[in-house]
């Protein structure tokens, strides 16, 4: 197992990590897809902690983690992904159409647009200093849930946009 497992072993642990996520992350060793794959299912975890950090991540996953929708400091162009978490300094478009589901995520500084249109339906978590700002149309319906940053939204038609205050679980 490489020094970077063991590594991320120990800090999980120390932030108070389950034992079956831990169980899984020794499961992992150094298989980067795994990992990141590992990181998306205990995601609220992740997000709530800062857990692994972003120059971890930066070392150990870039290059892997774009194509299951994970970014990190990228300028990003999405149409109808279905998992979109935004990390750092991102920047971009996430597009959703037509009958498209959606869940994106976006944490640090990351700043996206978010155009909903026909009957999409998204779900989006903002988190710290992150911007989102939301343009939905026609019969899209998109639920905000923000822990905090800044949200703006605008919308016509038959499309709802609703924003939820939350607070993150203590720590």
């Amino acid at each position: 197992m490489k020094k970077f497992a063991k590594q991320i072993q120990k800090e999980a642990q120390a932030l108070g990590a389950c034992s079956p996520g831990l169980d899984e992350l020794k499961n992992v060793g150094d298989n980067k897809a795994a990992l990141v794959q590992l990181y998306l299912s205990k995601l609220e975890f992740c997000l709530e902690h800062d857990f692994p950090s972003n120059d971890f991540i930066r070392e150990h996953g870039k290059g892997t983690m774009e194509s299951f929708g994970l970014f990190l400091d990228d300028n990003i162009n999405l149409t109808n992904y279905r998992k979109c978490v935004a990390l750092g300094k991102t920047t971009g478009k996430v597009v959703i159409t037509s009958y498209g589901v959606c869940q994106v995520y976006a944490k640090h500084t990351s700043d996206l647009v978010i155009e909903a249109s026909d009957n999409a339906f998204v779900m989006v978590y903002v988190y710290d200093d992150a911007k989102v700002t939301v343009n939905a149309h026609d019969r899209a319906k998109v639920h905000v849930n923000r822990y905090g940053g800044k949200t703006i939204t605008a919308y016509d038609g038959k499309a709802v946009v609703k924003v939820v205050e939350k607070q993150l679980n203590s720590k």
